[in-house]
Formats: C-alpha cells, structure tokens, sequence
C-alpha cells in the first residue's frame, strides 16, 4: 500500500479552501469570544465567583482555546496525509458551542 502525500491534486486544493474559509469564520468570531472574555473578566474575579457567569466565561475560554487549536492543527496539518477532515469540524462545533456560551452570558 502506497501513501500518497497530499501535496498535489485536487485534495490540496479542497483542503486549503476549506482551511480559508474555516479561518475566514473562525477568526472574527475568536476576536468577538476574547473581546466578550476581556468584558466580562471581572466577573470572574469577583468574591462570588461560582456563580453562572463564570461557569459561562469557563466554557467560552475552553471553546476559544479549542477552537484556536484546531484551526492551528488544520493549517499545520494541511500538507501531510490522512484524516484532515476533523479539525474544520471540531473549529465548527467549538464554534457553535462558544455562540451558545456568548449568547448565555450576554
């Protein structure tokens, strides 16, 4: 069984499309989540701080931070081979799961 490496065809192609528009979306909503996360620290730092807006602001940090790996992981996996397919979806669904936490918070 031969590997091929990704570096030519149509397969590079789809991948930096998509690797395009996965940052094209992530990045100003990442920029939007660290305004929101700067707005709101305080509210973590106060003395009642286990309360629903930092268990929210957690959740958006966790998103952000995983949303930021997996576009890095996808850039930086873009030209080697096998399974590239999982870091756009996990940019998307920690995406998803950071506008469901903004929009809690807010």
């Amino acid at each position: 069984m031969t590997t091929r490496t990704p570096d030519t065809g149509p397969a590079v192609r789809t991948r930096r499309v998509l690797a395009v528009l996965a940052s094209l979306a992530g990045g100003p909503l990442l920029l939007l989540y660290g305004y929101l996360l700067a707005w709101f620290s305080p509210e973590v730092t106060s003395d009642r701080a286990a309360d629903r807006g930092a268990v929210l602001w957690v959740v958006l940090l966790a998103t952000c931070v995983a949303a930021a790996g997996c576009l890095l992981g996808g850039w930086l996996r873009l030209g080697r081979p096998g399974r590239w397919w999982p870091w756009p979806v996990g940019v998307a669904a920690a995406l998803a799961v950071g506008w469901l936490a903004a929009g809690a918070l807010l």
